[in-house]
């Protein structure tokens, strides 16, 4: 797992051509994609709806 990235309570990695994002607490695969770019936008929208999350508070 080559530049892999915590993303609160995500981690990012990429494995057999894809980035993959996965919860780390439930080691739940939650999506795979062809960029690092949308895998980030992912996590970012996951962490937007994330409530309990300031504004300002930095997470990558």
């Amino acid at each position: 797992m080559n530049d892999a990235e915590q993303c609160g309570d995500y981690e990012i990695y990429f494995e057999d051509g894809w980035w993959v994002v996965k919860l780390t607490g439930e080691k739940k695969i939650i999506g795979k994609f062809l960029t690092k770019d949308d895998a980030l936008n992912k996590v970012a929208v996951f962490l937007q709806d994330d409530e309990g999350r300031m504004e300002s508070e930095s997470v990558c």
